[in-house]
Order: structure tokens, then sequence, then C-alpha cells
């Protein structure tokens, strides 16, 4: 089976039915990576009193980083931990009215389904996509590609320092409590991470998906309405570098600002914070993005109207595709950007196998 892709304007037009996400749970991955079904590594934003002038030296404790092992195959075992941990809150969360089946059409990572969403924009990347069906819910899994293998393994030093500019950007921006400061005495640490889980429904699909969040703001903390917990209140953090030219701008909200809107707009985070850096690697100013402002400053160059409707649209194809209700069965679905997106079973998955046993043996729901 295949799907044609086809052009953006194709899917351009009305906005499709998403409903806004709620947040159902979290946890946290440690400094070796380890699932907690907590909020331990939960950080909140600390803004500067003023965002110009700065000088947030990104290349400080460069060699000291502990950094993240790209290599290594997590696969969505992380979220399927969680899953395990909380079965009565998924129950509850989407329990079907009509049936005794649960009201999940989808398991996967946000950054899965923003890659989705940018497809039709997308001219350089691949990428990859194996699902399983189980229990009527298809889980959703990104593979690394051929080509994604042979950039990350050909990365040189210079890009090495400059992928590691981002983690430490968050930790000049974070603090471990509402009201401590950041602690820059400490090595970054690649590996730490605290995500949401979330529900969210685009047209006819709902959706279990979770994402990582860099932090929450303080601020939030004393609203009235005492709901510390909504989405609303956390706000993502980027790195960019010092726009100079209409070329540079062009490229910015051509590319990095679609990525940007998908990434906080899917999960209903309201506000990113971009540290502009120069070739050095030193933040001079912070700008601050109101995602719902993101598309009028794209200037038109992309839809996100034509993003979601393709996303859905692609949610439609493999539900066509899914059709064996096997947790050892995986589909592999593969494009390659110019072509088309096709999908076949995979007669020996092996490595692209995406629920492992102790998952399907200890799943209740």
């Amino acid at each position: 089976m295949s799907l044609n892709i086809g052009i953006p304007a194709h899917y351009d037009g009305r906005f499709p039915n998403f409903r806004k996400p709620s947040e159902i749970g979290s946890f946290s991955l440690d400094f070796e990576r380890k699932f907690h079904n907590d909020n331990r590594q939960l950080k909140y934003i600390k803004i500067p009193r003023h965002l110009t002038d700065l000088h947030f030296d990104l290349n400080v404790g460069y060699h000291d980083a502990i950094r993240k092992d790209f290599g290594k195959k997590e696969k969505i075992d992380i979220l399927l931990q969680w899953i395990l941990h909380n079965q009565d809150i998924v129950n509850n969360s989407f329990q079907s009215a009509n049936s005794q089946k649960l009201d999940i059409d989808f398991v996967c990572f946000r950054g899965l389904l923003t890659q989705i969403c940018a497809t039709i924009y997308e001219n350089k990347e691949d990428w990859l996509i194996c699902a399983t069906k189980y229990k009527s819910v298809i889980y959703l899994c990104a593979f690394d590609t051929e080509d994604s293998i042979h950039r990350r393994e050909s990365a040189t030093e210079r890009d090495k320092v400059m992928s590691s500019w981002g983690y430490k950007f968050e930790q000049y921006m974070v603090s471990d409590s509402p009201d401590s400061k950041p602690d820059l005495s400490v090595p970054v640490n690649e590996k730490e991470e605290y995500c949401i889980v979330t529900k969210g429904r685009l047209n006819s699909h709902t959706i279990l998906f979770s994402a990582e969040v860099d932090g929450k703001d303080p601020v939030c903390l004393n609203q009235p309405d005492g709901n510390t917990d909504a989405i609303k209140s956390y706000i993502e953090l980027k790195t960019s570098r010092i726009i100079t030219t209409n070329r540079q701008n062009r490229n910015f909200c051509r590319f990095k600002l679609l990525k940007w809107w998908l990434q906080s707009f899917l999960v209903g985070i309201p506000k990113i914070i971009c540290g502009f850096r120069d070739d050095n690697g030193i933040v001079r100013n912070l700008d601050v993005f109101p995602t719902a402002e993101i598309p009028k400053i794209a200037q038109n160059m992309w839809s996100p109207a034509a993003c979601l409707n393709f996303c859905s649209n692609f949610m439609d194809f493999v539900k066509r595709a899914v059709v064996k209700d096997d947790p050892s069965v995986v589909y592999r679905f593969y494009c390659k950007p110019g072509s088309h997106i096709t999908c076949e079973e995979l007669k020996s998955p092996h490595d692209y196998q995406v629920l492992p046993e102790w998952y399907i043996s200890n799943l209740k729901l």
C-alpha cells in the first residue's frame, strides 16, 4: 500500500477538529535514563529581568557534560512503562461509554506527530515509522533511517558542540524549585527528562501521547484557579542564531518556526522563549514567541491547517493498513521527500518490534 503526499495546497483550507490536549500524567527520567513515575525532574523557568545584552556562554562545561546516547534504541518503552504503572488513569481517561474497549486509536510520542505534520513541507529528511495493533490500539514508533544514522555518525566536532548548546541554554534558564536560581555549577546531563502524558483528539482519532517539557512558569503557580498542572503553565525553550539577513529570516520562518509551532501547539504549550546566539555560542538576547502568533510571524510560508489535515489523512491511512490485531505483527511506513509513503507488513520484524513481551504480558486494559 502507498499514500500519495501531494502538495501542501491540497490539504489547506478548513482547520480540522482538534481537541486541546489534556494532561493525564507525567514521569521523569533520571541521570541514567531510569524511569520514575513522578515529577522529580520537573524544572521551573527563570526569565532574566532584562532580555537583551546577555552573555550566556553555551560552551561552558562542554567537556564535562553527560551525553545522551542517541544510538541506543529506546523505541517507545518509556511511555509503555508509564502506561503499565498507570492503567487505572488510562482506563478512566479513555473509558468508552458505548463499549468495553478503551477509546484510544493511537499511542505515540509528540515528536512522531510533529514529524508527520511537517511531512508536506519537508524536502530533505526521510522518516520511518513502525506500527503494531494490540487490543484495538495502534502503537506508533519512529525509527532511525539509514540517512539519519549516517548524519549522526558523520557529525563533526563542530556539529556536536552546536547540538549541545540547546541543553546548556536550558541550564541557564531553569531551576529545581520555584524559589531557587539556576545551578550552573553542575555538569549538564542530557539524559534527564521530564515528560507529560496527554490525551488529544484530531478529527476522529483519539491519541495518547507523551512529550518532554522544559519547565513550568512559576508565575502560574499563583493563579487564582489553583490549577498548577495545566499545560498552559509550561514554557518551551529554544536557541537559534541571531538573524542578520533576509535569507536567514526566511529560513527561520519557513523551517524553525514550523517545527516550533507544531511541537508546542500539539500539546497546548502557549509560549516559547528563544535564546538568540552568535556563531561562538554566546546568547545575546531572548525573545518570547506566543505559540498562537507564530503562524502570523511565519508570514504564511506554511499552513497550520494543511499540517494537521495531512496528519489526520495519514492516520486514516494507517487505520486502513494496520488490520491485524496482533502484538507480534509490525507494519513499516516509510517516507522519502518528493515521493510517497509506502507501507508493508514486515515478515521478520526483529529490531523493529514495537511492543516488548513485558508490556504484552502485564497489560490488563
